[in-house]
């Protein structure tokens, strides 16, 4: 306990900033590639700007659900209190942020009709407060190793990846156009996986430095 308690917070939550960051850069070279793909890659200022909010959205929702792994004592409801707030203040910030790179870069902004931001804010916030719970039950067990908490960030990511998916094809005056809703799918998908993965792999360092 007393190496654990002499490892420097802001060093830890440094770590996951980063890990975040390079969260949000990977996954957009992944929907790079997928767009490239499918032919639908429309110039570097647009992947710049959705990198903004790609890498603004995982930095926020990481080190929130981070901040409460730190506490000593309710880390379970602070975890899912963290994912409750931090993903609709996220996914505020991560928009405004896009919005103000897309204007800044002159990039033309595609107008589609969505579901409701107050809609999507409650369900993200929902979805990481369930992550933020299921995490700290997770780690909790003999068995909640790296595997375990991919798993939890899988289940996050269909379950409420298929809600929005859902959403967005529910208020679409038509059906979205395939390569839109893999892009969409994957990043649903891909982003509860690679936190769960910040988080385990931000615990194994922070132990580590603890044991030296």
């Amino acid at each position: 306990m007393e190496n654990e308690k002499s490892v420097d917070p802001w060093q830890s939550l440094m770590q996951v900033g980063w890990l975040a960051v390079l969260l949000g850069l990977t996954i957009e070279v992944i929907l790079v590639v997928l767009a490239a793909g499918f032919g639908t890659l429309k110039g570097a200022y647009p992947v710049l700007a959705d990198l903004v909010q790609k890498i603004s959205w995982s930095a926020i929702v990481c080190l929130g659900i981070a901040v409460a792994t730190m506490a000593q004592k309710a880390r379970g409801s602070l975890m899912g209190l963290a994912g409750l707030l931090a993903a609709p203040f996220a996914f505020v910030v991560a928009r405004s942020l896009h919005k103000g790179a897309i204007a800044a870069l002159g990039v033309a902004a595609a107008a589609r009709p969505g579901p409701s931001l107050i809609l999507i804010g409650l369900l993200k916030g929902l979805q990481y407060g369930s992550f933020g719970l299921a995490l700290n039950w997770v780690e909790k067990k003999p068995w909640g190793k790296l595997a375990a908490h991919l798993a939890t960030g899988l289940a996050a990511g269909v379950v409420f990846g298929g809600m929005m998916l859902a959403l967005v094809i529910q208020a679409a005056p038509q059906m979205p156009p395939f390569p839109v809703l893999v892009s969409s799918a994957t990043s649903e998908v891909l982003f509860p996986v690679g936190c769960a993965l910040v988080i385990y792999v931000s615990k194994i360092m922070k132990k580590l430095r603890g044991d030296s």
